[in-house]
């Protein structure tokens, strides 16, 4: 059992667009995340964990006893997961520890640290992998807290700062990328693969800026048909892709099939490009990609990934350099708290140990009390119980709060002997 006096560490171990490119994300991307959280969890000294994936990035978050060593074993399992491209990744990948840890995660929810700045994609990313973990019961008390407070710190950062007004996401800057290379819209045949969360984003994107209607496929035929309904746009079914493919300009590709949906083989048979100077732009910004990396050598198609749109995310960013700065100012107040909390749940667990004993105790003493002074009515046992009740909390909340102090301000020394004079360290006590 871990000693109670020593302090919580927060690990994040991340790998991200910043430091990675596709292919690298792709190999450290985990195919079965529950299973991946409960290994890393089983590692030494790891008393929680939360695995935050997106198309952008490979994050775990970690609570241990040992913040150097558990995050290292991190790293050494990233770097046997993706093999041959082990020396990529040890390069590539950031380790945090503690408060720069916390500042880190309070920046991804905010936005400040997603490829297109201020994106509001990323505070359900962040929430839905919380709750990932704790469905895999590998999250506890201490990130209930922290991820609440986190989600919490981005949207106060959204409403007070703009950060996410107007075009913020993969979706749309993939848009703009296309924008720029055709220099129009207007007359151009747009193919839209996916009507998930990001197709979707795209799709509406499109429709502002196209006066064409837009051809919408996704493997579930429905939802295709309920998008392309809503935009004034086309449903496609997948086994007639080729057709809308024969004479399109523009693809994008979003949607999280588990495999390539345009391949070098569909795309020769159906795609005219190099005849009387047609060009197709084909962007793939799916997790894992979706476009066979090969489409990109036939006549007249262009492939672009996430890792092109570099251009349009820096713009982006220099937009939006003073709600930056401002949404910094906020993260930093707000640090500064959670910082402090994060160190009382070193004491958690002394405190609900302290008083769960001190209750039972109470109630055999209620019990004792109440038998010995015999017949009462149920309105003077409620009066005696609630005395004992104060009394109690009473005797306790200096106790407490005194424990949380040395908690906050790093005190061991006090925390132990509050350890030994209580004997809370042993789960065996009543």
């Amino acid at each position: 059992m871990r000693p109670f006096a020593t302090p919580l560490q927060l690990i994040n171990v991340r790998l991200t667009h910043k430091t990675a490119n596709v292919p690298l994300l792709e190999a450290a991307s985990f195919k079965d995340r529950k299973q991946a959280l409960v290994e890393f969890c089983g590692l030494r000294g790891v008393h929680e964990c939360v695995l935050l994936q997106t198309c952008n990035r490979v994050e775990l978050y970690l609570i241990s006893e040992d913040g150097v060593t558990t995050a290292e074993a991190v790293k050494d399992t990233l770097i046997r997961k993706v093999g041959v491209l082990s020396s990529e990744i040890s390069r590539a990948v950031e380790i945090s520890l503690n408060e720069e840890a916390l500042l880190h995660l309070l920046r991804v929810t905010a936005g400040l640290e997603s490829m297109v700045i201020g994106e509001d994609q990323v505070i359900t990313q962040v929430w839905d992998a919380y709750l990932e973990a704790e469905n895999a019961k590998t999250a506890g008390p201490v990130f209930k807290h922290l991820f609440k407070r986190a989600v919490k710190i981005g949207r106060r950062v959204r409403k007070e700062t703009g950060i996410n007004k107007g075009a913020v996401s993969v979706g749309s800057a993939a848009v703009e990328l296309a924008e720029s290379l055709l220099g129009t819209f207007k007359e151009k045949k747009i193919l839209v693969m996916g009507a998930g969360e990001m197709g979707t984003l795209v799709a509406k994107s499109l429709s502002k800026r196209c006066l064409n209607p837009i051809f919408i496929a996704n493997r579930t035929y429905d939802r295709a048909v309920r998008l392309a309904t809503e935009l004034s746009g086309r449903a496609v079914k997948f086994d007639k892709l080729g057709e809308v493919v024969a004479d399109a300009d523009v693809i994008i590709c979003s949607t999280s099939a588990p495999h390539y949906l345009l391949t070098k083989e569909l795309m020769v048979q159906h795609v005219r490009c190099g005849q009387k100077g047609k060009h197709l732009i084909v962007i793939d910004i799916s997790n894992p990609r979706n476009v066979e990396e090969s489409v990109r050598e036939i006549e007249g198609v262009t492939l672009y990934n996430i890792d092109d749109l570099s251009l349009i995310t820096e713009k982006n960013k220099l937009k939006r350099q003073k709600n930056v700065e401002k949404a910094q100012k906020i993260i930093d107040e707000e640090l500064a708290f959670l910082s402090q909390e994060l160190k009382t749940e070193t004491v958690r667990e002394i405190i609900a140990k302290l008083l769960s004993r001190a209750e039972k105790a109470r109630q055999r003493e209620l019990e004792k009390a109440l038998s010995m002074i015999g017949n009462v009515g149920e309105r003077e046992k409620k009066i005696i119980s609630d005395l004992t009740s104060i009394l109690m909390k009473r005797t306790f909340v200096p106790l407490v709060e005194n424990l949380r102090l040395a908690a906050k301000n790093n005190d061991i020394q006090t925390i132990e002997h509050a350890i030994k004079l209580f004997n809370v360290a042993s789960d065996n006590q009543s």
